[in-house]
């Protein structure tokens, strides 16, 4: 009489494999994951500097000149003079910040503002890729 041995579990070799199947594509996930959030960010800032030269259009309109910054560029903090401006005069409830709002590998994501005399403005600005029609991965800038 022949006895057959029955093993019905999986190898060790089997199981590495799947380990390793299964990390590859939570790595992928991952990545992926990270790419949409950093296109998600930038999609905000594209939308809040609109926003912002929005309310300086309304303000300019109202007041024959823009918030002037007597030609020194500051930060975009909500509570700043540009965004008290805005915000005194009615045309804005509240002026946005950049999502990040902090220096991440060497590149201050915030949005800044400088005008001269009031006649015009600069609006500054990073993103994090190349994901915004029109728009470059780095420093970008807006005015009227």
């Amino acid at each position: 009489m022949i006895k057959i041995k029955n093993n019905s579990g999986f190898t060790l070799l089997e199981l590495l494999i799947v380990v390793f199947i299964i990390g590859l594509l939570a790595v992928l996930v991952l990545v992926n994951i990270s790419n949409v959030r950093s296109k998600s960010r930038d999609s905000s800032r594209v939308a809040d500097i609109q926003a912002i030269q929005n309310g300086l259009a309304m303000y300019e309109t109202n007041n024959q000149a823009y918030p002037d910054s007597l030609g020194v560029q500051t930060e975009i903090t909500g509570s700043d003079l540009m965004s008290s401006a805005l915000i005194g005069d009615g045309v804005m409830k509240g002026v946005p910040v950049d999502p990040t709002n902090a220096a991440v590998e060497g590149v201050t994501y915030k949005y800044y503002y400088t005008s001269d005399d009031g006649s015009d403005y600069l609006l500054e600005y990073y993103l994090e890729t190349n994901s915004v029609l029109g728009k470059s991965q780095g420093l970008n800038t807006a005015s009227p």
